[in-house]
């Protein structure tokens, strides 16, 4: 039963996200675990996913990073403090 529930729910977000709104079967395979383990909480909302994808952009998987265009991890800006 935990299977069937388990597979119920990854047909669900795939059929409903793909990957990052209407991304390709490759970019779904690539971030669905992502959305599964980040961004669970949204499935189904296809917006929610993707705009949960995208704010958790440092903690993806290599994979979904290069699947989303977003492969390099860009270094945070340094706030100068005022004297």
């Amino acid at each position: 039963m935990k299977t069937f529930c388990a597979c119920l729910r990854l047909s669900a977000l795939t059929a409903s996200t793909p990957a990052l709104g209407q991304g390709t079967p490759e970019q779904r395979q690539a971030c669905t675990p992502d959305a599964m383990n980040l961004c669970g909480d949204y499935i189904p909302d296809a917006a929610r996913v993707k705009a949960c994808l995208l704010s958790q952009r440092q903690r993806l998987s290599p994979a979904c990073r290069a699947a989303i265009g977003g492969n390099e991890v860009k270094p945070r800006k340094r706030r100068r403090k005022n004297a």
